[in-house]
């Protein structure tokens, strides 16, 4: 059944800001491709590029003015003064510079590179993309080009057109370290977890001190299920960027993931004292809170919320589901119907409202509830199974059999659904139909059973291996594998515990076992 949400509120832009706009000349210079004073550039123009370097903006801003006042078809004098603007914050002379530059040389990839930074910086994102584009395509090994082209992407959300120039920018700079950030971020957002922590954790070993790497890296952790790693690197990311809400947001997650909610609960709060307007903060504790078991204080917190934030749908959610937990059916209900009812209304709030009023004996009121449920959330299997269960009660058999099918048809191994499917078929008359249902109910009934053996196995074999005793781990391990052979996180732990014994060729077979029935888990122990 759908409950309680935690929120991850992402502010990507903010990030990307920090690092794509807020980058200066030090990071093209770092990557090794400032362009060379070239021995054939009149004097003016060199002299203007050796004070610009030294960051005597006046006296190159003179210089420069006067090549200019000489030749007003200097690229290169227009390229140089557009950067004594920027850095003088003046972009609207430095945009107007880098044109002159683009309109005299329209092959110089570098006067487009620092025009669309420019256009970046001034909110112009369209124009700063053609801008980047049209510098890769006259300097394909351009870092800058590629980095500023790829990370823009980023930021506007297009993941699949910014790998390809961030693998450029990597390839070109290996050592860049916001580079390889900004392609571990693509690549966890299009879900290729591996890649992912690969980069980002390349990218924290060349820049141990860039706090959105280490966020990134701890996200990523945590959506492979390695919490205790990803704890690690978002306290990293929270101690660097102590005002990160982010940072704080997804630490206060993966603790609650863990277990450990007393102290998901204080950096929770921490996280509400420091950033007050952070909306996820208040429903992430509360959501703690009930995991606690402290329902009164959830409450209490929810309820200040949706009067603070009258149309926070989540918020009124949580409320309903609080309640509900409490036995309050009749807040629960208004609370409830409350969310449904506002514009951001989460997918789940339907389903639970109808479960509500389903528990409270009205049937025939949940029936609509669970047909938006059904309507909102098709590939839900729970709510084809609870609006077949509400037909079949209010006598609609043939559109309950067809749901109750279409919940089967979604979640193979729903018990519930087998066996009301099996008792409509008997009330049907068509009992070779009910007694199939029967069996496939009986037969997922005794493979949940040892799959939760096996769950118990797998918990013990890990005590175990904890303790040192790595032959009864194993033991423990394989005893898993027995009961449920589809136990991707037993071929893990058993491969791990093979290596660890020089078993080296059936580790191998184990680790490509657990690969194969969880893809997103590692291929070796290396992989961690």
């Amino acid at each position: 059944m759908w409950i309680m949400r935690p929120r991850r509120a992402w502010h990507a832009s903010a990030v990307a800001v920090l690092l794509l706009w807020g980058a200066s000349d030090l990071v093209a210079q770092q990557a090794g491709h400032s362009p060379a004073a070239s021995t054939t550039q009149p004097s003016g123009v060199r002299q203007g590029r050796a004070l610009l370097n030294a960051n005597e903006l006046d006296r190159a801003r003179t210089v420069l003015e006067a090549v200019i006042a000489r030749e007003p078809d200097s690229a290169q004098a227009h390229l140089l003064l557009g950067q004594v603007c920027e850095r003088e914050n003046n972009l609207t002379e430095a945009m107007s510079r880098y044109e002159n530059a683009v309109r005299l040389d329209p092959k110089s990839a570098e006067a487009h590179d620092r025009l669309g930074f420019v256009f970046g910086r001034v909110g112009r994102t369209a124009d700063a993309l053609a801008s980047f584009e049209r510098a890769v395509q006259l300097a394909p090994d351009m870092f800058d080009a590629q980095y500023h082209l790829g990370a823009t992407r980023w930021w506007t959300r297009d993941l699949a057109g910014a790998e390809g120039p961030l693998r450029a920018a990597v390839r070109i700079s290996p050592r860049h370290a916001e580079a390889r950030y900004y392609l571990g971020a693509t690549l966890r957002q299009l879900g290729r977890l591996d890649e992912a922590i690969a980069q980002l954790r390349e990218a924290v070993r060349i820049a141990p001190g860039l706090a959105p790497a280490h966020l990134q890296l701890g996200v990523a952790l945590q959506a492979r299920g390695n919490l205790d790693d990803a704890v690690e690197h978002l306290r990293r990311a929270s101690v660097l960027d102590p005002e990160s809400a982010d940072a704080l947001n997804s630490l206060g997650l993966a603790l609650m993931q863990q277990g450990n909610g007393p102290e998901a609960a204080g950096v929770f709060k921490t996280l509400i004292d420091k950033h007050p307007a952070f909306r996820a903060g208040r429903l992430n504790l509360a959501t703690t809170l009930m995991h606690q078991g402290d329902l009164a204080a959830a409450v209490e917190l929810l309820e200040r919320v949706t009067r603070d934030e009258p149309d926070n749908a989540e918020a009124f959610y949580n409320l309903g589901v609080a309640h509900k937990q409490r036995d309050d059916f009749e807040r629960a209900e208004a609370a409830l119907r409350r969310a449904t009812a506002l514009p951001a209304s989460p997918p789940e709030a339907p389903f639970t409202l109808g479960v509500l009023l389903w528990q409270t004996g009205r049937g025939a009121d949940a029936e609509p509830w669970f047909r938006e449920a059904v309507a909102r959330r098709p590939e839900s299997a729970d709510a084809h199974y609870m609006l077949g269960t509400v037909l079949r009660q209010t006598g609609k058999t043939d559109e309950a059999l067809a749901e109750l099918r279409a919940a089967i048809g979604r979640r193979a191994d729903l018990i519930e659904a087998h066996q009301s499917l099996a008792q409509l078929l008997a009330q049907r008359g068509d009992e070779e139909g009910a007694r199939r249902a029967q069996a496939e109910a009986d037969r997922l009934t005794r493979r949940m059973a040892d799959a939760q053996a096996s769950a118990f196995a797998l918990s013990v074999g890990r005590q175990k291996l904890r303790n040192g005793d790595r032959p009864g781990a194993i033991a423990q391990f394989r005893e898993a594998l027995r009961l449920a052979d589809d136990n991707a996180d037993a071929h893990y732990a058993l491969a791990q515990a093979l290596t660890q014994a020089g078993a080296v060729a059936e580790a191998r077979k184990h680790f490509e076992m657990a690969k194969k029935l969880a893809p997103q888990a590692p291929s070796s122990e290396s992989g961690k």
